[in-house]
């Protein structure tokens, strides 16, 4: 149960910082690429989605597997 707790804990730590530095990353390329900042909004989007649906399935197969 404990190895668990640790695994959730990990990934959410982890994916704060991911994010953290992912909008770092989106500033700068919205500062750089100022005239596209609509599309570059949904290719970031469609990112977030797929991290954040991949999280929840892997933290899915964690308890499902104790």
């Amino acid at each position: 149960m404990i190895q668990l707790l640790y695994d959730i804990a990990l990934r959410l730590g982890l994916g704060l910082i991911l994010g953290v530095l992912l909008m770092l990353l989106i500033t700068i390329i919205e500062t750089a690429f100022y005239n596209y900042h609509k599309q570059i909004h949904f290719i970031i989007v469609g990112i977030l989605i797929a991290l954040i649906i991949y999280a929840l399935g892997d933290i899915g197969i964690d308890i499902v597997r104790i």
